[in-house]
């Protein structure tokens, strides 16, 4: 497995599979990116594909192993790779307060960006399942505190932010304006390009620390 893959369409084309259980979850992603995981029906799914029910059910024995299908390589792929590439970057290439807040959302944009169908199915799970947002927190945890201690060892090293502005207020400024603007591209069909998305926010959020 190519360790560098970061977004599922990649990964979807680097595994050895069955081209018709390729093209359900192709077509499984986008059902349930535009629809909802709970309103896509198995039938709509294999008629997408070009498929039998029958030949769906050959691969996939009901909806829920098709959706663990889709999200256990983001698990164990998808995010891993990205998470332990973001975090080398962050120790590596950001020199600045504002360096590193354009790099954080310009990267994280990237990514959400080339993942957009399966963020929006995690988005859903994530709304809708417990078990599976407490799967999610302790997957991100170990690297979600070191990002946690570089952004406040940058913050504190910086005189010109406020110092009641901690690290975790700033992941959570971050990733609200980059949920924010992902709702508006894809549910909303908001007709902004990736630069104008980045420049808003890295605007917005060397702002708000400011003292």
């Amino acid at each position: 497995m190519n360790n560098e893959l970061l977004s599922f369409d990649e990964w979807l084309a680097s595994v050895d599979m069955p081209a018709g259980k390729r093209r359900i979850l192709q077509a499984a992603v986008k059902l349930f990116a535009e629809n909802g995981f709970h309103a896509t029906s198995t039938a709509t799914i294999a008629k997408e594909a070009g498929l039998s029910d029958a030949a769906m059910f050959k691969h996939f024995k009901n909806k829920d192993a098709l959706l663990e299908a889709i999200l256990t390589p983001l698990f164990d792929q998808l995010m891993p790779n990205f998470s332990e590439q973001f975090v080398t970057a962050l120790h590596n290439q950001a020199t600045t307060m504002n360096d590193l807040i354009a790099f954080i959302i310009a990267d994280r944009w990237t990514f959400i960006n080339k993942n957009n169908q399966v963020i929006q199915i995690l988005l859903g799970e994530i709304m809708s399942n417990p078990a599976f947002r407490q799967q999610m927190v302790d997957a991100l945890t170990s690297r979600f505190n070191e990002v946690l201690t570089i952004l406040e060892t940058r913050l504190r090293a910086d005189q010109t932010t406020s110092p009641n502005i901690t690290s975790l207020d700033l992941v959570r400024l971050i990733v609200g304006q980059l949920a924010t603007h992902f709702m508006m591209t894809y549910k909303f069909h908001a007709q902004l390009d990736d630069a104008t998305v980045v420049a808003n926010i890295i605007q917005l959020t060397q702002k708000a620390i400011r003292i």
